[in-house]
């Protein structure tokens, strides 16, 4: 279920308008990895829970962010997130139920109009189930004025009956199956997944899973096509939902119990990538060493690292290989000649639930260090930056697609070498456009073979494997 786009133009409209509403209420702590500015931020904010439920309301948060939390594969990610709690203080205790659904009767829920501070209710937009907040001013006021940082909201309605919603927010009742409710809804917040379920014409649209592709090398999941369970399958019920269709028959995103299916997962691990950046501190920032003789020491010191740890981590120096698979290396001084040195790590994740469709697409974390050696002593100075590959087709015929997205402007360069090390082709004296360059590379004028793909954005270096047919 989704909240209608219109409540979004609301909120943008509340902040401006009711500033002078906001008030500082009580923050609790319920996970902490690290800096909200590092991290993902779960904020969970209750309504219909007055003063003295206000214990109520963080053991419900506690339940229901644990439960997100340990479903797969928010569980892979789970220190990749913070999770707050804002108590939020209504007058009366419940949720609205005005009654005027077209389906109130099937319902068997009592009528309600308790005075709460966000003013969830059922009966959204004709559907009892749907309950969404309708004071979204006080809910922008709210998270403006305590925590301005969040990635992800939570609404609980305190109320025993079911229902729920995505959209801008997830919310979700009290109801046995509530936590349950909250993942699927999430599903729609945090991702932008669809359900696997017709839910009506106004919400049908290409999604990460939900298509009118049914061409098995084309649709959007493609890559995911032999995997058990998951297919082309088309929606129910005639008429415009015929044209539609689901990866998968038994998935989080239909009903309420199983898994996210492979397509669901991939797309909440590539909305977790974009969040967040898994190198959160390195050592040295900055360092002038006045002897010539340690070992230089340098370091990833905190990393967020999944479960499994898929992170592969790979140093070089001046462009060659030095080090993988550890977080810390020395350098030897005696080993470098005087000048300017460059010493390199790239951090990628490379965890088997990511089979980006339609191209090949990694991300990249990467922090360098200048190591400029002279006579008088050595000094180091660092960056660090974000960067997405994605190429494709791989293997290629003609003309391959390649896509790259960085934090920072850098001068850039592509190269394309054979596996003998000779260069085939470069292109030089590039730029990013916004963070982006995009640019079709012609390989029908090579041979059949296994080429590297080298790109050099400032002081880094990154390559892909690539197959000519």
């Amino acid at each position: 279920m989704k909240i209608n786009a219109a409540i979004i133009g609301i909120l943008f409209l509340s902040l401006f308008a009711q500033t002078s509403l906001a008030q500082v209420l009580q923050v609790d702590t319920l996970e902490y990895k690290g800096p909200a500015e590092k991290f993902i931020n779960i904020v969970v904010l209750g309504d219909g829970y007055t003063a003295a439920q206000q214990d109520v309301f963080v053991t419900d948060a506690a339940d229901l962010s644990d439960y997100l939390l340990s479903q797969a594969p928010w569980s892979n990610y789970r220190s990749y997130f913070n999770v707050f709690a804002i108590h939020v203080i209504s007058n009366e205790s419940g949720t609205k139920h005005p009654n005027n659904a077209s389906d109130c009767n099937s319902a068997n829920v009592p009528v309600s109009n308790p005075d709460t501070y966000l003013q969830c209710s059922f009966d959204r937009f004709g559907i009892h189930r749907l309950v969404s907040p309708t004071n979204t001013g006080n809910l922008v006021n709210v998270l403006s004025s305590n925590f301005p940082l969040y990635d992800q909201v939570l609404i609980i309605a305190n109320s025993p009956y079911y229902g729920g919603s995505g959209g801008a927010f997830a919310t979700s009742t009290l109801d046995g199956a509530s936590a349950e409710v909250m993942a699927h809804e999430v599903g729609h917040s945090f991702a932008g997944l669809a359900d696997e379920y017709y839910a009506g014409d106004q919400y049908a649209a290409e999604k990460p899973n939900m298509t009118m592709q049914t061409d098995p090398n084309l649709v959007k999941w493609k890559n995911w096509m032999n995997t058990p369970g998951i297919g082309i399958y088309q929606h129910c019920c005639g008429g415009n939902s015929s044209l539609w269709y689901r990866p998968h028959n038994n998935c989080k995103m239909r009903v309420l119990g199983p898994a996210y299916c492979e397509v669901c997962a991939e797309t909440i691990i590539e909305r977790i990538h974009n969040l967040i950046n898994p190198v959160i501190a390195y050592t040295p920032a900055n360092l002038t060493v006045s002897s010539p003789d340690p070992l230089l020491p340098f370091e990833l010191s905190q990393l967020a690292i999944p479960s499994p740890n898929t992170l592969k981590i790979v140093w070089t120096l001046d462009g060659q290989f030095f080090e993988s698979g550890s977080t810390a290396v020395a350098v030897n001084q005696a080993g470098l000649s005087a000048g300017i040195h460059l010493l390199t790590v790239t951090v990628e994740d490379t965890t088997g639930l990511v089979r980006k469709d339609n191209h090949n697409s990694i991300h990249i974390s990467a922090v360098s260090w200048t190591i400029n050696k002279t006579s008088s002593g050595t000094t180091i100075s660092a960056s660090d930056n974000r960067f997405s590959i994605s190429l494709w087709p791989n293997p290629v015929t003609t003309t391959i697609h390649l896509l790259l997205e960085s934090e920072n402007k850098t001068p850039l360069s592509v190269a394309v070498y054979d596996l003998n090390g000779k260069e085939m082709k470069r292109l030089s004296k590039l730029r990013f456009d916004n963070g982006r360059f995009e640019k079709t590379i012609v390989v029908s004028d090579i041979a059949t073979g296994t080429y590297t793909l080298v790109i050099e954005a400032g002081t880094a270096r990154y390559s892909r494997i690539f197959v000519k047919l």
